[in-house]
């Protein structure tokens, strides 16, 4: 879908509109913002008024689909300036396509200061940065304060750590006979389990992407923890989703464990049915919180001159505290700039929205979202997907069933990327 149609009249316009109309510059940007795309298109338009000269051709997918439509238009020589890509995808970006550091010239990149440094580790590579953040989410408990009530618990006093996580749910699930728990899987289950070790003190994958390394005790008794939940403690239903999101919109879910992102949905689907409550990620008992960041970054991809100064220009204004903060406002994302409660528009809106506030004290704790090597990563995530449905299947203990897919996963990376 592009939603500046009218770039092909401005084209016309351009040949018969004298040498001024030569300065004029189209920046395209790929994105999935498809659920907010108006928010992100009055910002683009905010950004054109700024930037008379600059016309901003913003072309938009589902994520699931847009890696597939950036690579294509790469491969057909299509304009591409700016393009959103899957945190876990970058690695293979950088391998794979000609994007370029966006501080090239070090001279004027004094705005990228602007994000958090652990949100730019993502996209850092050497002294060079390849991406910036835009739609970073971080995992939430969502939970349904009505049923917390009913089961005789605190909803003013939420779970804190998984073991208590389970704990309320099985009281819940007792009291009131509704579902205890789920926590997202997402695309083949990848950033479900790496969310899962990693919080438990587990490396996901190698820096280099080429090893997975989560069949460490750590990420095994996570594995084992998520196993327990569907199978010994019986308070996860096994399900995908989009049908837990469903199942805890209409209340029949205690908790559910997601990104984010979906704050704006759950809170406009809660109005009116029951209380909404919003808490931290669980802790894996006394280690320190520690979550990869879901969602998206910005790359570059213009060649030198006016284009890319346009987009360069397009990507230090979303940089800006009071655009990246209305944009997290409008989006559901996380901020990205440092101290983002220094900015009045924010901190009013976090007094008045105060189920924000769990997002905003984890930024700290947002590592990197762990990247796949450049080949191999499709075929490697089916047997992560694979691994956590026989465990949900309670077809052996993560003990024994961890091991071997890390194994087969390591061999598939092994002989895809050679050293």
């Amino acid at each position: 879908m592009i939603r500046r149609t009218a770039v092909a009249a401005a084209a016309i316009l351009a040949l018969t509109a004298g040498p001024a109309a030569a300065e004029d510059v189209t920046v395209t940007l790929y994105h999935y913002q498809t659920a907010n795309a108006e928010a992100f298109r009055a910002i683009l338009d905010e950004f054109e008024a700024e930037n008379p000269d600059i016309t901003v051709q913003d072309i938009f997918a589902p994520s699931r689909e847009i890696t597939a439509e950036v690579q294509a238009a790469l491969a057909a020589q299509r304009p591409v300036d700016v393009a959103t890509v899957i945190g876990k995808n970058i690695i293979f970006f950088l391998n794979n396509t000609p994007a370029g550091p966006i501080n090239a010239d070090r001279e004027a990149n004094a705005w990228l200061d602007r994000y958090l440094p652990n949100f730019l580790d993502l996209g850092r590579v050497g002294d060079d940065i390849f991406a910036v953040p835009h739609a970073y989410g971080t995992p939430l408990i969502y939970y349904n304060a009505d049923l917390f009530r009913e089961a005789g618990l605190d909803p003013a006093d939420p779970p804190q750590t998984w073991d208590e996580v389970i704990a309320a749910a099985q009281t819940i699930q007792e009291e009131t006979g509704v579902a205890g728990v789920a926590q997202l899987h997402a695309s083949n289950k990848d950033y479900g389990t790496m969310l899962m070790v990693m919080n438990a003190g587990s490396e996901y994958l190698s820096a280099d992407g080429r090893e997975a390394l989560f069949d460490s005790d750590e990420g095994i008794a996570a594995l084992q923890m998520w196993q327990d939940m569907a199978n010994a403690h019986g308070v996860m239903p096994i399900a995908n989703d989009r049908q837990w999101s469903a199942a805890f919109q209409g209340g029949q879910l205690a908790m559910y464990i997601t990104s984010s992102a979906a704050l704006r949905s759950f809170h406009a689907a809660a109005e009116g049915n029951f209380e909404l409550g919003v808490a931290n990620y669980p802790l894996f008992g006394d280690r320190d919180r520690r979550v990869p960041n879901s969602g998206g970054a910005l790359m570059l991809y213009s060649p030198p001159g006016e284009r890319r100064e346009a987009a360069v220009a397009l990507l230090e204004f979303l940089s800006r505290q009071e655009i990246s903060n209305r944009w997290s406002r409008e989006s559901g994302y996380m901020p990205l700039t440092v101290d983002p409660l220094g900015d009045p528009a924010m901190a009013a809106y976090v007094d008045s929205f105060p189920l924000v506030l769990p997002a905003i004290e984890q930024m700290d704790e947002t590592v990197p979202t762990a990247t796949w090597a450049p080949y191999g990563a499709l075929e490697a995530q089916t047997i992560v997907s694979n691994l956590i449905d026989a465990l949900w299947a309670d077809e052996g203990p993560a003990a024994n069933l961890v091991p071997p897919a890390v194994a087969e996963i390591n061999r598939i990376l092994a002989e895809a990327n050679p050293q």
